[in-house]
């Protein structure tokens, strides 16, 4: 069941869509949902779901995403060609959620406040960015990662000489 978006905001978006005899309501309902989840699976690891109202850039891209699934099948499966519009539309999109999801693009309520971005809700380690020093495989292949030794190298020699340590 769509939740961000409904087929009269899709049909009104492109309204040839609902000229096409072979696509009902239902039809574009099931795009709808294809959209929605895939655009949940951009937010959910950054943003608490379900929202409790639809944030208005959410319905957007949802409405837009499920017009491309559906021109994808429709009109551009049907002819058997690519579209140029429509692919340049889809990477829009894709490159629209990849902003959401880094934090880049805010989402916000209909009232205009910000909604909570939880980008930082990670374990921090202080070798986090380092490869890891032990595997599974033979301890022959265990190594400590040059960049965490230069690093760590690079801390020392900046300290001041204290020889209680």
């Amino acid at each position: 069941m769509p939740s961000y978006t409904t087929v009269p905001k899709v049909l009104d978006l492109y309204p040839r869509v609902g000229s096409m005899t072979s696509i009902t309501s239902s039809n574009i309902a099931f795009y709808i949902d294809q959209a929605e989840n895939e655009v949940n699976g951009y937010l959910v690891n950054n943003y608490d779901l379900p929202f409790s109202a639809t944030p208005p850039l959410v319905e957007t891209i949802s409405t837009e995403y499920s017009l491309i699934k559906i021109l994808e099948r429709f009109f551009t499966q049907g002819i058997n060609s690519e579209n140029k519009w429509v692919s340049e539309r889809k990477e829009y999109v894709k490159n629209f959620l990849n902003q959401i999801n880094s934090g880049t693009i805010a989402l916000y309520t209909n009232s205009l406040q910000l909604i909570a971005y939880q980008g930082d809700d990670t374990i921090y380690s202080n070798t986090m960015n380092y490869n890891p020093t032990f595997t599974m495989l033979d301890e022959t292949l265990q190594q400590i990662d040059p960049d965490r030794l230069d690093a760590e190298l690079d801390v020392l020699e900046s300290e001041a000489y204290n020889p209680y340590y």
